[in-house]
């Protein structure tokens, strides 16, 4: 940080001497000779704060110009209490024609720091026809006049615009792969390879559980149940011997354990009248 003491060249008066971040006419001094001068560089020197020294303009009007995306405002300012800084105190205000010079203005500024959408320039045209440019301030700018709430409208319309082109959402992964495979199936189709699409959707069928120990034990005693049974069958054919022969075989559709009982008591009568005729005689 540099002092008054350590300045080598000495400004020319009057100049304006702003203390830190000096802005709406705050932190700003006329220092009419190097009287002045010296007692201001004692201020310096206690406030810890950076200043600078500029030279001092004879104004007949301030020039506010400012730039919100493609909308462009240019206004005049002229102090009528008389004090040497026009945004200070009482001041007329008036919005001016936007000409080339200004526009051209605000749009060079613009590009020097990347391409500003939202600033306004702040200038001043001194007593001797010349204009000077003082200041440039970002989307901090102070919106002066009636049209203010225009103005913020114009904000709002540029951040959502911004927004919208800059947080466009982007496809996700998944729905990238899952559009390369619908494609993949959709050239096989085209090209007849049908075989390879039905695969995908036809899985192979699926093996059969292995049986277990008390699947096994069921199945070998319905097994063995049946072979008794046929058994038994051939037993009564052979007991029976040639009487049976004489009968044809009945097959019952329900009800089939009544009649067997029915026909097994028949055939038991029959041999019992066998054995007495053959004892007794014909009765």
């Amino acid at each position: 940080m540099k002092t008054f003491s350590t300045l080598l060249i000495t400004p020319k008066f009057p100049a304006v001497v702003k203390i830190g971040h000096a802005h709406s006419g705050v932190g700003k001094v006329r220092v009419a000779n190097h009287h002045d001068f010296q007692d201001i560089a004692g201020v310096v020197g206690v406030s810890r704060c950076y200043s600078t020294t500029e030279l001092y303009v004879d104004t007949l009007y301030d020039v506010h110009i400012q730039k919100i995306g493609n909308n462009y405002k240019a206004y005049m300012r002229k102090s009528i209490s008389g004090n040497w800084k026009a945004n200070t105190g009482s001041a007329m205000l008036e919005q001016i024609a936007m000409n080339e010079r200004f526009k051209l203005w605000v749009d060079e500024c613009s590009l020097m720091f990347g391409g500003l959408d939202m600033l306004a320039l702040e200038a001043v045209q001194g007593k001797d026809g010349k204009e000077y440019i003082t200041s440039l301030n970002d989307s901090s700018m102070t919106l002066l006049g009636e049209s203010q709430e225009e103005d913020r409208r114009h904000i709002v319309d540029l951040v959502l615009a911004k927004m919208q082109h800059c947080l466009k959402p982007t496809p996700s992964l998944r729905a990238v792969s899952r559009a390369i495979s619908t494609s993949g199936i959709m050239h096989n189709y085209m090209n007849g390879n049908r075989d390879s699409s039905s695969s995908t959707h036809n899985p192979p069928p699926r093996p059969s559980p292995p049986q277990t120990s008390q699947t096994q034990q069921h199945q070998q005693h319905q097994t063995h149940q049946q072979q008794q049974q046929q058994h038994h069958q051939q037993q009564q054919h052979r007991q029976n011997g040639p009487a049976s022969q004489n009968h044809p075989p009945q097959f019952s559709i329900g009800g089939g354990s009544e009649r067997t009982t029915s026909t097994d008591e028949e055939d038991t009568m029959k041999n019992l009248r066998k054995t007495f005729a053959g004892i007794f005689g014909d009765m």
